[in-house]
């Protein structure tokens, strides 16, 4: 290794900084044109097809119309075009009515305890500003029910059972 810093200095003087010699760029070139070779009896005929192919391809996508989806002009990942969405439930607040689509496999949320099921509940429904004055209609009626209460122990109160006040409160069909 002490053998390499000899060399570093003369190198650098002869070919001057790194960038101008580094081979990254055409490595990752030579990556993508390999991808294109699917008969590896002859590699450079293949090579050249599927460039040809390639190059045809994103050529024709200009002639279609604007709502062909093509490999250059495919839809956005969230796009749902434009549709917005419509609910069984009436009165469902804005911030849950956004435009878009699902992104990624479906799968089942798995919590790994009820607790952090719960804890997640709590916080998404108190950051809600449509939960506002529920919330402040919760902490009355705590406050009306033990008088004297620290605002430590109502958050811990909040924490605990407004998920399940709320569902009193409001008629749902589960």
């Amino acid at each position: 290794m002490e053998h390499l810093r000899v060399h570093l200095p003369h190198e650098a003087s002869l070919g001057g900084s790194v960038q101008f010699r580094w081979m990254y760029p055409f490595e990752r070139f030579m990556k993508t044109l390999k991808g294109k070779a699917k008969n590896l009896a002859r590699v450079e005929g293949s090579i050249v097809a599927g460039s040809l192919t390639e190059k045809t391809s994103n050529f024709s996508s200009y002639y279609f119309t604007p709502n062909v989806r093509t490999k250059k002009r495919g839809t956005r990942r969230y796009d749902d075009g434009g549709v917005i969405p419509t609910y069984a439930v009436e009165g469902v607040p804005n911030i849950f009515a956004q435009i878009g689509r699902l992104a990624g496999k479906l799968r089942e949320v798995w919590w790994s305890s009820p607790k952090d099921l719960h804890c997640a509940h709590t916080y998404i429904l108190l950051q809600c500003e449509e939960m506002r004055t529920f919330e402040s209609l919760f902490e009355t009626q705590v406050r009306e029910a033990i008088e004297g209460i620290a605002d430590d122990d109502l958050n811990k109160r909040k924490d605990q059972h407004f998920v399940l006040w709320l569902k009193t409160q409001v008629d749902y069909d589960e």
